[in-house]
């Protein structure tokens, strides 16, 4: 099924009330699809069980004392994958995949059947490091927009109730997530006293447009988009906000908050928590309400890496975004801090195949974050205490 974007809920209506073809009939607005979601539903229901499934995952159990765990982003299904031997040597109890899983966009195919999209997760299930690394390693995942099906995609994207399906079928998705819209979630592991609560957002399915630029040549060096100040602008969602709360509010001794996009930094005009300030104070005040001094914020999206570091109202802890992007998928070849001054940034802005690592010393009440290389070795370190 090939449908044209332009056309596709109006296209999709028609046949489904039979009024594609001869003439027009006599149908009630009720009766007629009010989303290009809505109206292929019907469709999508007949292609569930030919979505590709990734190969079988070790369960973390809730009761693990981490330690040592690894991230990272960016990941194209096409090129060297030799990366994931590199981070099993590190032996992390666990890995946060946390966008751009595949790079599945549709492209300028437009199809609702999302070809490309499928594709992609059945080329990465036949790299034999991954395959490895995936039947060895406990992964939690969120996706960014590559995955989620076009680039800078956000709420309005018409085929983003299919590729939530793909996205679900393929990492083997809790019932949890499977019954709401969107692909966030939450967990804490360890017993009381070294609890690590994982909040993995979702900053796609709800996500408002983004406010671009007038067009102009030559184009911008750091990117098209404009805060978005309307009042009523959103990233998260209104549910998906009310879930946030709510797991702020349980106990845990350290925080991780999965956030496919940066949110610190305003260096940029690229996608970010930047696009929509209104949304990133709310999170810096919901932080501060909760009494959320235990948190660190991992991201990706940039194909660069780096750390940063912003003082929040009402907190008595700074809170840290730790960058990793990508493991493969890079667009340049060391550090290019130059290129994008920030002051929120405490180091370099590598832009070179890379990952994350987070190490927790539970005795000595520190948690020491390194951006690693490809091959294992340590471009930046930086040890912090969210502990308290």
């Amino acid at each position: 099924m090939r449908i044209g974007h332009g056309i596709l809920a109006t296209a999709v209506a028609l046949s489904l009330v039979g009024c594609a073809t001869g003439p027009a009939k006599d149908v009630s607005a009720s009766a007629a699809p009010s989303t290009a979601q809505e109206a292929l539903r019907p469709y999508y229901a007949g292609l569930a069980a030919k979505l590709p499934v990734s190969a079988p995952n070790p369960v973390l159990s809730s009761d693990t004392v981490l330690t040592r765990i690894t991230f990272g982003s960016c990941q194209n299904e096409n090129r060297s994958m030799a990366f994931w031997d590199v981070i099993a040597a590190q032996k992390p109890q666990a890995f946060l995949l946390i966008g751009d899983n595949v790079y599945g966009d549709t492209g300028s195919q437009w199809s609702a059947d999302m070809p490309t999209l499928t594709a992609s997760y059945r080329k990465l299930s036949t790299r034999q490091e991954w395959d490895r690394f995936r039947r060895s390693v406990p992964m939690m995942t969120a996706w960014d927009d590559h995955d989620f099906g076009a680039n800078d995609a956000g709420g309005s994207f018409a085929f983003k109730e299919y590729a939530e399906k793909a996205y679900e079928a393929y990492w083997d998705a809790s019932d949890e997530v499977k019954l709401r819209p969107g692909v966030y979630e939450s967990s804490i592991v360890g017993p009381e006293g070294k609890r690590v609560q994982f909040i993995l957002l979702d900053t796609r399915f709800f996500r408002s447009d983004l406010v671009r630029m007038p067009y102009r040549d030559p184009g911008p060096t750091l990117g098209w988009y404009l805060p978005n100040e309307d009042k009523n602008a959103t990233l998260l969602g209104e549910v998906q906000w009310q879930w946030l709360a709510s797991e702020l509010s349980k106990p845990a001794d350290v925080r991780i908050i999965v956030s496919s996009t940066q949110v610190i930094t305003s260096a940029h005009n690229f996608e970010g928590w930047t696009n929509f300030p209104r949304e990133r104070k709310k999170l810096y005040r919901l932080l501060a309400e909760k009494g959320v001094n235990n948190a660190l914020v991992l991201s990706g999206d940039r194909h660069s890496a780096g750390f940063y570091k912003t003082e929040v109202s009402g907190l008595s802890k700074p809170l840290w975004d730790f960058t990793s992007s990508s493991l493969n998928m890079s667009f340049g070849k060391g550090d290019s801090r130059d290129r994008e001054p920030d002051p929120a940034r405490t180091g370099g802005f590598w832009s070179i195949p890379n990952f994350g690592q987070i190490d927790i010393d539970w005795d000595a009440k520190k948690v020491t974050l390194s951006l690693r290389k490809d091959d294992g070795s340590v471009i930046e370190e930086q040890v912090i205490n969210p502990f308290g």
